[in-house]
Order: C-alpha cells, then structure tokens, then sequence
C-alpha cells in the first residue's frame, strides 16, 4: 500500500490540479524536443525555468546531429571507422544504440538511420559513399526465424506482417487474469517479475484513473525485438494492452516509445487510429504514443513514468510500486514490448510459451532475430538461429542481455539459454565477440555505457560508475562492485557488476589492466 506521505501528496497534487486550468497537450519533455525554448517551456508548464533547465540537461537526444550508435555491435563492428568519416564531415555526437545491432555500425541524421548491410565489409561500405554526406540508405527489414514447434512472439511476423484483429478477440478480465497467471508470463523486459502479480496488485487499488504503459524504451545494445513488433505487430501489442486494461480497470494507456524510434512511433500511431476505427480502442480504453528524448535508465519503470509525467527521468525509491501509485500518483501498470505481444496468446489459452525472441549479432553469419524454445543452449542458438561464425571469424565470449547482462566465454555456450541456467539473462540478446576483442575492451565498453547512462541520482551508481575504468586492484574493484549492488537506488546501478564480475571470473587480472 501506498505510505501516508505518498498518500498526502496524491490529495494535495489532486486539489492543485482542481484550481489550474489543464496544460496542453503533451509534455515538457516534448516542448523541448520539438524546439521550444526552455523560457516558453517554463511559461508553457507553469514551470520554474530552474526546472526546466533541469529537464533538458536531462536527455541527451534533445538536441538534433548526427550521432554514431556506441551499441556492442557497431563499438566493435566497425564504429570508429564509422565515426571517424562522419566527423569529416561536421559535428558528431553518439547514441547508445539505434536498434540495428543486425545492421552494424550505424547511424542517425535527422529521422533518418544508416546501417551498414550485413554482407558488406565496413569499409566498402563506407567507399561506396563518394564525397557527399549522404550515404546509401540500406536498410533490411529485420532478419527473423523460428526454431520452435510453435513460434509465439514471432507467430504475426515470418510470413509477412498483417493487422492481428483476432488479437483483440479477448475473453472476460477474470479468465484473462487466471489464463495469465496459469501461462507463468513474466516481464521480458528484464526482471522477469511474474505478471499476474503486478496486475492483481493494480487491479485490487481503489482509483479513479488507472494506466497501463507500454515500455517501448528498448535502449539495451543487443536488443531489437521491441523495435520489431512495434514496427510491424502494433495491433498485437495494443490487444496485450487492452487485456491488461480489462483486468485492472484502466482507461488510459501510453506507448513509450524511444526517441531513437521515430518509424516505430510513426507505425503506432497509425495503429491506433486503426483500432479506433474499428471501434476496439475509444472511450472505454483509448491509448497514445509519447516519446522519449534520449536517457537509457528511462527503461526503469518509476525513471519511464516521471518521463511521462515530464520531467527528468530519475527512480524513486520503492514501495510504493506503480501498480500502486504510478503515473501521476494513480494505480499503473508498466509491461515491455514484448510481454504485451504475448499477453493475446497467454489469456486465450492459459498454458507457458516455453520460447523466447532472442536478437543475434556481432560475429555470426546471420545476425537477426530468432525465436527459440527456452532452455536450447547459447551454442546451438547461434549455430541454427544464426549460421554459426561468421567467415573468417573466431568466436572469444559473447554479451547475452546487454550491458547489464552475463558475459560467457565460448568455452561455456553450451549453457542453456534460460532464466534458471542464465540468471541475469535479461532480454537475451546475444552479442558475440571474436578473437579481435580483449576482455579489456569490453570492460572499457560496460565502463563508458554505466558512467554515460547514470542517472546521478544515488551515490553508489553515480560514483561507482564513475570510478571503475580508474581502479586497478582487484579486492577494491570488487568491493565497490559490491557498493554498487547493495546500495544503488535502481535496478541500473545494482546490475552494472554482473557482466564484470564474469569478466573477472574468467579472465582476472588482464579485466583491470
């Protein structure tokens, strides 16, 4: 339950929103990212200017250059070569993944994102472009295949993707909840918390308003199945939305959407406009698209909600949970992208999938996504799913689950790829390295991508990351590791270490060196 000062503030935020006219539509975060000053922003809001200021050092999208993507794939795929061009050019700036990790390196001019194709070495492709600005626009549709008997998160999307209306078939919110449950979805997004839990908790809160969000902020290097249902399966992930609205009582939804995104937000919105028509979406349940503006601790879902809200996107301490007082103080559920995707399949038949979208890159023959039972090893993930090395190519470790996941070394691929073998696992996408990355390098990697994406707002995480690529001895990196998981506010800072710590485990001393 909500404590009594969160309480206290609900009621005092309610009566002050009583006496104010309502804002318009949008956010401050929005104001900003559409061009708007941070005075006209702050007289917009009725915001203090400090405020404001506050929220536009915040993200790091804001401001609009080319940016090379920093991801695994493209840091070790040919990004400097990359970069190095491009800063021939004029100003450059990064991101820290545009969600072409099958595609890489990568990058964003504008609303538009250039990728290097997968059969192409780097620096052909970087030939090819001549004198001008403009390189060749080559970007595949998503690569994607299916190693189970029955493909589930992919079950719209390998013989060509068409509008899922039988998803919005849905049975009533009791038989919705208990098939859930019985189906043991948990988050894909990461944490693997169980579903129906987070909706019971939503749905026994009293409230006059509840939400549900779609945590399309898929900002993991590695990871691109988010990108790929919002793209080209939305109505699946609104029919996941309006299942779980069913069962709480709620009558708002928002898709999330990464600022890095901007065709997947083009295809939501068109999406929801459909569904309206239609008549599934509309004043019983009607949903909207906001976007992000560049900060990767946004994923967590108190950071994504005060996003929302508009303002910096920082965690706040827990309880209470969103499924308690979320979204403007009021009962919210946040689910990934690809949870909601399976939420359709789950409430019809109350039985577990049993399968995991897996996205694949770096040093394989065939980078892409595939969908795999869960439970098949790493190895043979990579050698049906993926084609096995890529030619001339010898495989070192691999990164599963981003920066926050678990690095394994080749010698132990035939770990299964499961919850239970792989703990940390998170999203599962696998990036593989070859002989040509030093553990090294890739400790200098996760180091830039936490001390970049901190948010600042505990001391264990904001100098913790900032202090690991200096230290040097073994007993004092691993003690503050150790600062870094007991007492880091978020699920960010707690997690940074556990890549390092299988660093440290393999390869000992030449991590720090």
């Amino acid at each position: 339950m909500a404590g009594p000062n969160r309480t206290r503030s609900s009621h005092l935020l309610e009566r002050a929103r009583r006496l104010v006219s309502d804002p318009p539509p949008g956010n401050a975060v929005g104001d900003l990212a559409g061009d708007l000053s941070v005075a006209e922003v702050a007289e917009r809001r009725g915001l203090p200017v400090a405020t404001v200021r506050g929220i536009r050092s915040f993200y790091d999208q804001i401001e609009r250059m080319t940016r090379v993507c920093e991801g695994t794939a493209c840091r070790f795929g040919g990004g400097h070569a990359l970069r190095e061009r491009l800063e021939g050019l004029g100003p450059v700036g990064e991101v820290k993944c545009l969600g072409h990790c099958y595609q890489a390196p990568a990058f964003r001019s504008g609303e538009k994102v250039y990728a290097c194709p997968s059969s192409e070495r780097v620096e052909d492709w970087l030939d090819e472009w001549g004198e001008g600005p403009s390189p060749m626009v080559d970007l595949h549709p998503i690569p994607r295949a299916n190693l189970c008997d029955e493909p589930v998160v992919l079950r719209h999307l390998l013989g060509g993707a068409a509008p899922a209306w039988e998803e919005y078939d849905l049975p009533d919110p009791d038989t919705i909840l208990a098939n859930v449950d019985a189906a043991k979805v948990r988050g894909r997004g990461g944490a693997a918390f169980p579903t129906a839990t987070k909706w019971r908790t939503a749905r026994q809160t009293l409230a006059d308003v509840k939400y549900v969000v779609a945590n399309g902020d898929e900002g993991d290097p590695g990871s691109y199945v988010d990108r790929l249902l919002l793209e080209e399966d939305p109505h699946t992930v609104l029919a996941g939305m309006l299942a779980c609205a069913r069962v709480i009582g709620a009558t708002r939804g928002i898709v999330y959407i990464r600022s890095e995104y901007p065709h997947a937000q083009r295809i939501m919105r068109r999406a929801i406009g459909e569904a309206r028509a239609r008549g599934v979406l509309g004043a019983a349940f009607d949903v909207e698209v906001i976007s992000g503006a560049g900060s990767y601790v946004c994923g967590e879902e108190n950071a994504l909600l005060r996003s929302i809200e508009g303002l910096r996107g920082e965690p706040s301490p827990k309880p209470p949970f969103p499924a308690e007082a979320g979204l403007f103080g009021k009962p919210t559920v946040v689910q990934n992208v690809e949870t909601l995707a399976l939420i359709p399949w789950a409430a019809r038949r109350g039985q577990p999938t049993g399968t995991k979208a897996v996205c694949v890159s770096g040093a394989v023959a065939r980078p892409g996504l595939v969908e795999v039972p869960l439970g098949m090893s790493v190895r043979e993930v990579l050698e049906r799913g993926a084609g096995g090395a890529a030619p001339g190519r010898t495989w070192r470790m691999a990164l599963v689950g981003g920066p926050m996941g678990r690095v394994l070394p080749v010698e132990k691929f035939d770990t299964p790829l499961s919850y239970e073998a792989l703990p940390g696992m998170g999203h599962a996408g696998i990036v593989v390295l070859d002989d040509h990355v030093s553990p090294r390098e890739l400790a200098e990697h996760l180091f830039a991508f936490a001390r970049g994406e901190s948010c600042g707002n505990c001391t264990p995480c904001r100098v913790g990351t900032s202090r690991l690529a200096q230290v040097r001895d073994r007993a004092t990196f691993e003690r503050l590791l150790t600062t870094m998981e007991e007492g880091s506010l978020c699920g960010f800072g707690s997690t940074v270490p556990k890549p390092l710590r299988d660093l440290l485990a393999v390869w000992g001393e030449e991590v720090l060196r």
